[in-house]
């Protein structure tokens, strides 16, 4: 058939460039392997490990706990000794001190709070925490309030930030009992029973014991989950290259869309495109089978990069059937777009300017969520979706965080329009060139 010829014939010359390798293939590769390499390399080795950090800890809390049980059982039946506690910073310092943040937190302990200043002032540890004094009578009197301090090296960020999630878990823990007493008091109050200090310490005895013995029998207070859908050899390095890799993916199979239809230009400028038109062959067939050929080319172009990232990176796409529908949507919206644009451009002096500055433009726009690891506001979330690289980048984020092809309709919807748009559009004007 003339459409197979023609498309087989497009796909023997894209193959043969070697800037087309290397923007389809080896760029990808190489831009991912790097990143891997800066993370600690790949392999079963291979991980994203945290280095410790060096926390001071100043505990000036005077305050005295009431006398709680020994033991507390935790609703997952593990149990929780109290005997140690004698206060809500003891109780803290024993936290953090624990064996469950060995691997993240080298812990020292000062007496006073100019020492532990500094030390971080010295570049002596990462952080100091400074425990006050009334940090327990901020617990048993309703009106009392208290400050934990933080006081980091500003130049650091990942040490002194799981450091603040920590003490705010903590803090959450610690005002859930005091609002707990405050209700149980009011409500009390409203049956006419006497308030006196006896009821209070009772009610704080046995809401602190639940809320503590839950917090730390019941699970750790930092975990870190893969996403759903993933499976349990996934480690967080594999998640960040598969986002890296994914929006180079994205972003060279636009290049590739658009370089491969760029053939409509070349062969017209050097009048074989015409010749061709004078055979019997018809117009559309001729122009679909360039379109087929480029279609074919990122289907391997996609295929291979997915592949390879599995194999070699330990990349975790997604289940078979939404990561698949996400790599089509991705081929169909790329061609599509390459189609756009050459029948918008009049030539290839001008091809050059306009894809390299729009393609970029917009691929850069549209991988705002991978540029943030997904940490960005509704806002600028949506403005990535007004490029069609942000729905592509949405439907592989979608599939690579287990969602099922019901999750990926809407942003295969949003695909399809973009598609039937610019394959509308490119239809029309070249239709209307080569009439």
């Amino acid at each position: 058939m003339k459409l197979l010829d023609i498309a087989f014939k497009d796909m023997r010359q894209s193959y043969r460039s070697l800037t087309g390798i290397m923007f389809m293939f080896v760029v990808p590769i190489l831009v991912t392997a790097l990143f891997a390499f800066l993370f600690g390399g790949v392999g079963e080795d291979a991980g994203f490990t945290l280095p410790q950090t060096s926390l001071v800890l100043v505990n000036l809390d005077s305050g005295e706990l009431p006398a709680m049980p020994a033991a507390a059982t935790a609703p997952g039946g593990q149990a929780f000794d109290f005997s140690q506690v004698s206060s809500m910073g003891a109780l803290l310092v024993q936290i953090l001190q624990g064996d469950s943040f060995a691997d993240l937190l080298l812990v020292t302990v000062a007496a006073d709070a100019a020492t532990a200043r500094a030390a971080v002032d010295n570049q002596e540890a990462s952080v100091a925490v400074i425990i006050p004094a009334n940090f327990t009578a901020a617990l048993m009197q309703p009106d009392e309030t208290a400050v934990i301090e933080l006081y980091q090296d500003p130049t650091l960020t990942i040490g002194p930030a799981i450091v603040s999630s920590l003490i705010n878990q903590f803090a959450d823990s610690f005002a859930s009992t005091k609002i707990g007493t405050n209700v149980a008091m009011a409500q009390l109050a409203e049956t006419g029973a006497v308030i006196d200090a006896g009821l209070v310490q009772s009610v704080v005895t046995d809401l602190t014991t639940a809320a503590f013995a839950q917090g730390q029998a019941g699970g750790p207070l930092l975990a870190v989950q893969p996403p759903p859908g993933a499976s349990g050899e996934d480690n967080l390095l594999a998640q960040i290259l598969g986002q890296i890799m994914g929006g180079m993916m994205i972003f060279f199979a636009f290049f590739t869309g658009a370089g491969t239809l760029q053939t409509i230009l070349v062969e017209e400028e050097k009048g074989t495109l015409p010749r061709l038109f004078t055979t019997p062959t018809p117009i559309p067939v001729i122009l679909g089978g360039k379109t087929l050929g480029t279609l074919i080319t990122l289907v391997v172009q996609v295929t291979v990069l997915m592949f390879f990232g599995r194999l070699v990176f330990g990349i975790h796409w997604g289940g078979w059937l939404p990561a698949g529908l996400a790599a089509l949507s991705i081929v169909a919206i790329s061609a599509a777009t390459g189609l756009l644009l050459a029948s918008l451009v009049r030539n290839t002096r001008q091809s050059g300017v306009i894809y390299g500055g729009v393609l970029t433009l917009t691929g850069m726009l549209g991988m705002i969520t991978i540029f943030t690891g997904g940490q960005v506001s509704p806002t600028l979330a949506t403005i990535s979706l007004l490029v069609p690289q942000g729905w592509a980048v949405r439907g592989l984020q979608t599939a690579m965080n287990g969602g099922t092809v019901v999750d990926l309709l809407p942003t295969l919807a949003g695909l399809l329009v973009w598609i039937v748009v610019f394959v509308a559009v490119a239809q029309n004007r070249l239709r209307r060139r080569f009439a």
